[in-house]
């Protein structure tokens, strides 16, 4: 077992960007960022119970505390004993699953102290029997979503490992140490100078970006107004066949969806998205759990002659070609601009592209993980991923969430139906269609 040590070490790109962001609030709820996971099945708990604590303690990045210097702010890897997994059992309410759940979300409300903590907390709730459910709920400056989906399988991996004897599959977490390195590694190199000289070049060609509210930007917001969709099974049938057909899998065909739908809205022959990206391609760092993330303005022409199969081939290029320069912060984007646009929006609306795995089985035991806050919202993000329904068919699930000051519940919910069927409209269309014609179906 590692020995903690007492060493200050610097921020992550992504973590001084949080940072400056919490300036202005830094008590804020809304950086907490927040998931659980329903389990079903005979569940060994002490295992269970000595799995997460093994991977905290294995996570460097899950119990480190912040101090303050004269050179900035400063991280320490505290020990792990300082964050427990606790357990309740609430197999004697009326309600277990919606106990849980209130519980759940007034510890995700709670204000946050960034210096004493605490910045995370994990609960496994008994519902009944074998129903239980496994909360986290981290501070944005900790983890992001790449890596809470790491630790869960890390976890299921180490559980199987105490259950049943079997060699873990799962590579141990690498230190928080490598990642910094690698990030230092980076800024000194031809490619850090490289992807600088792409995001100036590509940010002096955009347009000014706009959002599906016209009072953005607004104030940011404590809270956030969610609307939920899940497509019909049918409806991924036709995903499916779209895929085959544009040559493009279904994170391209969403995010051409989204990009037309909001140009439809507007009115406007070119749109710039907010991508959600891992921050990590071209890393060696992919097993060091960290807020690492990162969000890429994505400029697209979104013009009504083109055919869908025109328009999904320059969607498909865009992305590949941003995603290449992902490492390069959005932070340092902005310094890449004209000095009177530094404080401008980067990007519009957020999509994010969720691939990590949303059901699983393990040692005889059925997860499911539930999103609850993915942190910040300033305007609207349009999270998407792969579910099974209760037949067990693979669909999309869809959740859209918006900054209350800007949008009502109505609208919200507006949204989200108004993205799930013009994607409908989109993937029954044949590909030599005009997205004219496209647009037409549903506005």
């Amino acid at each position: 077992m590692r020995r903690p040590t007492v060493e200050l070490l610097e921020l992550t790109g992504a973590q001084q960007g949080i940072w400056q962001e919490l300036a202005d609030r830094p008590h804020s709820p809304a950086f907490n960022s927040a998931e659980y996971v329903e389990l079903t099945g005979d569940l060994d708990l002490a295992a269970f119970l000595l799995a997460v604590d093994q991977v905290v303690e294995e996570a460097e990045a899950m119990r480190v505390a912040f101090v303050q210097t004269p050179d900035g702010p400063r991280q320490k890897i505290c020990s792990p004993e300082d964050q427990p997994l606790g357990f309740v059992d609430l197999s004697g309410c009326a309600d277990p699953h919606a106990e849980a759940l209130s519980r759940m979300r007034a510890d995700l409300d709670q204000k946050v102290d960034l210096i004493n903590g605490p910045l995370a907390s994990q609960l496994l709730f008994r519902l009944g029997e074998q129903q239980f459910i496994w909360y986290q709920r981290v501070h944005t400056l900790l983890v992001d979503g790449f890596s809470l989906s790491k630790m869960t399988s890390r976890v299921t991996d180490r559980y199987v490992a105490l259950t049943t004897g079997a060699e873990e599959r799962a590579p141990v977490f690498r230190p928080l140490g490598d990642l910094l390195a690698s990030e230092a590694a980076y800024r000194s190199s031809d490619r850090f100078t490289a992807d600088r000289t792409f995001w100036t070049q590509q940010l002096a060609a955009q347009p000014r970006p706009f959002s599906l509210s016209t009072a953005w930007p607004s104030v940011a917001s404590e809270t956030f107004l969610r609307a939920s969709v899940v497509l019909p099974p049918a409806l991924m049938s036709l995903v499916r066949r779209a895929e085959r057909a544009l040559g493009a899998n279904w994170p391209v065909l969403f995010t051409s969806c989204a990009a037309a739908y909001l140009s439809a809205a507007r009115e406007a022959e070119a749109v710039v998205l907010g991508l959600f990206a891992t921050g990590r391609y071209g890393t060696d760092a992919a097993n060091v759990p960290a807020m690492v993330s990162n969000v890429l303005p994505l400029h697209l022409a979104v013009l009504r002659t083109w055919t869908t199969e025109r328009y999904v081939a320059q969607v498909l290029e865009s992305m590949v070609r941003v995603l290449g320069h992902q490492r390069f912060r959005q932070e340092e984007m902005r310094h890449c601009r004209e000095p009177g646009e530094v404080s401008a929006p980067l990007y519009g609306p957020l999509v994010n592209i969720m691939p990590f795995p949303r059901e699983f089985e393990f040692a005889g035991v059925r997860g499911r993980t539930h999103n609850l806050s993915t942190g910040p919202i300033d305007d609207l993000m349009l999270a998407v991923w792969e579910v099974q329904d209760s037949s067990g068919e693979t669909t999309l699930a869809v959740n859209v969430d918006t900054n209350p000051e800007l949008y009502s519940q109505n609208e919200t919910t507006g949204h989200a139906e108004g993205i799930a069927a013009f994607l409908e409209a989109f993937v029954s269309a044949d590909s030599s269609a005009r997205l004219s014609d496209v647009l037409g179906m549903v506005v």
